[in-house]
């Protein structure tokens, strides 16, 4: 029998589990064995509205909905649907007290769609009843899946076959600060006692303000100042207090008091600071010396009111190992006028060196110019760097 360690040696990236277009969560991660993908059978079962029994006894579960009943053993290759006997490529086991069943059997039995994505991986359910909702049948649906993987199959061989050096160039250090920053120290928020950055954001829906999301940005300081918004010179580490825009402030009966006379309320909820109802996160310095060898994505949009229109934009940068990376900015835009809709488009490519250090970002371009930018690791279950701000821009893996 597999361990949940052999499993994940097995594995070089989570699997994920989208059902409904929404990503499931597990207390153990699902794993590849002899071809079959396993995971924990409650949140799946509940997830697709299947009562689930589990006889300790003798280790077996039991799956009901409406006219769908599902029996299985675990160590046993025979799964009984619907009264039929169906011999299975894997039989359910158990990993650190939870019991895992083959996702693509548990699935397709209660005739839900499954699809899987070895470029992520990850492995797609829609169920008939999120199908029949959206008016949608299922040869669409295998369509779209097929279509979108076509295109991350060549999107992943275009960027292979691509993959040729970057000719390296020397990269500055970044701007240098006045030492006053310390990052936070602790999970716990002492209104008192303030000092690191903290991030937080605010949804921009119809992307009018900031493309879809605002971020905000508070830098504390032990002195007893606060610089607020992006730094401009890349990470907290680089604010200089003579230079840039700090200020004394107050803290008293709910309200943060800037000495340029700003105000805002602040709190703390659930162990979590919250400055104008925003909820914030403190900013981690990452590693010293990290390089990333992956690509990221940040998409955004821009709506116009009352001509039908809309910009959606695509960065791209892909950082390799070695110190260097590539980006590809496209920016697409449709504007509905009268009865036609115009389409547009744009796109640049570019190249050259790059360093992270503290939270700062340092871009060194091909042609000679110089970027630095606010950087971090946003927090999340997968032990993968596989999301990170720039700037005010939110990167996906």
């Amino acid at each position: 029998m597999i361990s949940s360690t052999e499993a994940n040696a097995n594995n070089e990236k989570t699997i994920d589990v989208i059902l409904n277009e929404e990503r499931l969560e597990f207390s153990i991660d699902p794993y590849l064995t002899e071809g079959t993908t396993l995971v924990q059978f409650r949140p799946l079962f509940e997830a697709m509205d299947i009562q689930v029994t589990w006889n300790q006894q003798e280790k077996s579960i039991t799956g009901m909905k409406e006219d769908f009943l599902l029996e299985m053993k675990v160590d046993s290759d025979i799964a009984i649907v619907n009264g039929e006997d169906i011999e299975l490529l894997k039989a359910p086991e158990v990993i650190q007290g939870n019991t895992m069943v083959p996702i693509r059997f548990i699935s397709e039995s209660t005739g839900a769609l499954v699809a899987w994505n070895p470029y992520h991986p990850e492995v797609i359910i829609y169920t008939d009843e999120f199908m029949e909702l959206h008016g949608v049948t299922r040869e669409q649906v295998n369509e779209a899946i097929a279509e979108a993987i076509e295109q991350i199959r060549l999107e992943v061989e275009e960027r292979e076959a691509g993959n040729t050096p970057i000719e390296p160039v020397p990269v500055p250090d970044q701007p240098a600060g006045d030492e006053k920053y310390v990052p936070a120290n602790s999970d716990d928020v002492d209104l008192h006692a303030l000092q690191g950055m903290y991030q937080g954001f605010v949804p921009d829906f119809g992307g009018y303000k900031c493309g879809g999301t605002c971020w905000e940005y508070y830098t504390f300081f032990p002195s007893g100042q606060v610089f607020v918004g992006p730094p401009p010179n890349g990470g907290p580490e680089t604010i200089h207090c003579g230079q840039d825009d700090c200020y004394d402030y107050t803290i008293k009966d709910g309200a943060l008091t800037l000495s340029n006379g700003d105000t805002y309320s602040i709190t703390v909820t659930d162990g979590q600071l919250v400055i104008d109802d925003v909820r914030l996160t403190k900013v981690l310095p990452v590693e010293q010396s990290l390089t990333l060898d992956d690509q990221f994505k940040h998409l955004g949009y821009q709506g116009y009111v009352g001509i039908g229109g809309a910009i959606t934009w695509t960065y791209t940068i892909e950082f390799r190992a070695d110190g260097t990376f590539i980006s590809d900015n496209v920016m697409l835009g449709s504007v509905q006028g009268g009865d036609s809709v115009t389409h547009g488009g744009t796109g640049s490519e570019t190249s050259g060196s790059y360093r992270i250090s503290g939270n700062t970002l340092t871009l060194a371009y091909g042609d000679g110019t110089v970027e630095h930018q606010l950087f971090f690791i946003h927090e999340t279950d997968s032990d993968e760097i596989d999301d990170i701000q720039i700037g005010n821009n939110n990167y996906y893996f």
